[in-house]
């Protein structure tokens, strides 16, 4: 935090100052009083001040492409075998071939039809009767989200074979569609889930000494009051005034700090990090971290903390297979080269585990 010409302090945006501690290709996203590492979409975290790794989306099953994948950095592509192109799903393949096409109850010469490809190349037509008169099923190519079987065209439930949805996926003739939970919403590609941030697309108005707290899926008034001998610098923050000093030891700043996780996270998994700084933006190796207290709707102890040269890495001790809300309070201890206490704050921190892994 910085003081303002008015005396309030105000939020230091270190990703725009460039003070922050992101590394390799994490991106840096600011918070209140703080700020958080994280990884680009397609790729996974190896923890804090780590690479990130690229997801190797080619290894899914089923495979994301209908005939070859390649897997790139952060994405994939998928490739056609001679004389096809890309259909514009970006996963199909065509070529295009002259055949004959049923019309008026019977066959006519007709020009360029598509002609889908499958994973092994072969164009899925029925060659089997040419004369004119044929009927429908003897000679035709099955449009997109067809397969040919016993010379007709059958639907291909995309739901069972492809799994294309991240939540709920609902079968149509030729194709499907994919829906999401109450409180999130369909990205552009038809198929994953975004989270909705009621606090800042809704404009929710939460009460005094409260923080909208935006959880996956749904949002949460959190009530952050301050102790009665701290003020208020902001929102979340609380410091304690020291024009003539403060007892040693005493804790001289309250934050808190809103996280949401997905479900799922597994064990010994990296998922929050604390830094002590001093007033001129040097980080202060010589602090500890320690959790006073762990509750919540989840009665489980699920995280820990560990201490690296001036950060506090909380971890998850077990997997997070349960949803709910996690409350953290943990204290940050600076010491002097003597092992004095020079400065010490405290962090209350909710953690929103959500319902989805997503």
């Amino acid at each position: 935090m910085t003081q303002a010409e008015s005396g309030v302090c105000v939020d230091v945006d270190e990703c725009k100052d460039g003070s922050h501690m992101c590394r390799y290709s994490q991106t840096c996203q600011n918070t209140l009083g703080g700020y958080v590492c994280v990884c680009p979409r397609g790729y996974r975290s190896q923890g804090v001040g780590k690479p990130c790794v690229d997801v190797d989306k080619c290894t899914q099953s089923p495979s994301p492409c209908g005939y070859q994948c390649r897997n790139v950095p952060g994405s994939f592509r998928c490739l056609c075998p001679p004389g096809t192109v890309l259909l514009v799903d970006g996963r199909s393949c065509a070529g295009l071939e002259r055949g004959n096409v049923f019309s008026n109850r019977t066959w006519v010469r007709a020009g360029l039809q598509p002609q889908l490809v499958s994973t092994r190349g072969q164009t899925l037509t029925l060659l089997q009767n040419t004369q004119q008169g044929a009927p429908w099923s003897n000679l035709h190519t099955c449009p997109p989200g067809y397969i040919s079987k016993a010379g007709s065209c059958v639907d291909i439930d995309e739901c069972v074979i492809r799994k294309p949805c991240q939540h709920k996926c609902q079968n149509s003739v030729g194709s499907f569609q994919c829906f999401c939970p109450s409180g999130y919403q369909l990205m552009s590609n038809g198929q994953t889930c975004r989270d909705i941030d009621e606090c800042l697309e809704h404009s929710v108005q939460c009460g005094p000494n409260q923080m909208c707290f935006n959880t996956r899926g749904s949002y949460q008034c959190l009530d952050t009051p301050c102790p009665g001998s701290y003020h208020r610098g902001g929102p979340g923050l609380c410091y304690k005034p020291c024009s003539h000093g403060c007892a040693a030891g005493s804790s001289l700043l309250l934050q808190y700090k809103l996280i949401t996780l997905p479900l799922g996270i597994p064990a010994q998994h990296n998922v929050i990090q604390l830094s002590a700084f001093s007033e001129s933006s040097v980080l202060q190796e010589r602090t500890l971290f320690t959790i006073l207290e762990q509750n919540g709707e989840i009665t489980e102890q699920l995280f820990g903390i560990k201490d690296e040269a001036g950060r506090g890495i909380i971890f998850t001790t077990r997997p997070l297979n349960q949803s709910g809300l996690v409350k953290l309070k943990v204290q940050a201890t600076t010491l002097n080269q003597q092992g004095q206490i020079t400065y010490q704050s405290l962090f209350i921190i909710y953690i929103s585990i959500s319902a989805y892994p997503f």
